[in-house]
């Protein structure tokens, strides 16, 4: 074996040996429902929480998880067409001293619901649950057209040899849909 082949396989064994299993996280029950005004979006995360999520929790040190969430017009020609993305973060502080959950979630960077909860299980559907969120606007869709949603969630950020992004997530995840005003 060559000193190039060899430097490539020692390379990916590194890579795949530095990552844990693919994550079994999963996007599920993703759910498209147009209101009078917006699209509302509902879906679930599972199995997020492995013992190096917990471990962070209880320590008290910040745990976010990330969910992208595209809308996309099907077309039949040409490559479907990304109308808008939204990024939705959940995030959880333990407070040792009062022994409570804040919990807070953003869309795009601004925050849209806060609170604070003694449960762990409470903290933790809040965490992986989004239910009727209304992430867009219908002026956003065409009468009869054909969309789908398009949800992935990053529960851990990590870099590779401190440059290459290397996240824990799960797979993108769609549910298609027809916009009947």
């Amino acid at each position: 074996m060559g000193c190039k082949a060899g430097f490539a396989l020692f390379f990916a064994l590194l890579v795949v040996s530095s990552h844990p299993l693919a994550s079994a996280a999963e996007i599920v029950d993703l759910i498209p429902v147009i209101k009078r005004d917006g699209l509302m979006v509902s879906f679930r995360l599972t199995d997020a929480f492995s013992d190096d999520i917990e471990r962070a929790v209880a320590s008290g040190l910040p745990v976010s998880f990330r969910f992208t969430v595209q809308l996309k017009k099907v077309r039949t020609a040409w490559p479907n067409r990304k109308v808008a993305t939204r990024l939705v973060r959940t995030t959880v502080i333990y407070d040792n001293l009062t022994k409570r959950y804040k919990l807070s979630r953003e869309i795009d960077g601004e925050i849209d619901v806060t609170e604070a909860v003694n449960d762990p299980e409470e903290m933790r559907r809040f965490m992986i649950t989004i239910e009727s969120l209304e992430l867009f606007d219908v002026s956003l869709l065409e009468p009869n057209g054909e969309y789908y949603l398009r949800v992935k969630g990053v529960i851990k950020d990590r870099n590779l040899f401190l440059f290459i992004p290397w996240d824990i997530a799960s797979g993108w995840k769609k549910a298609y849909f027809t916009y009947l005003p």
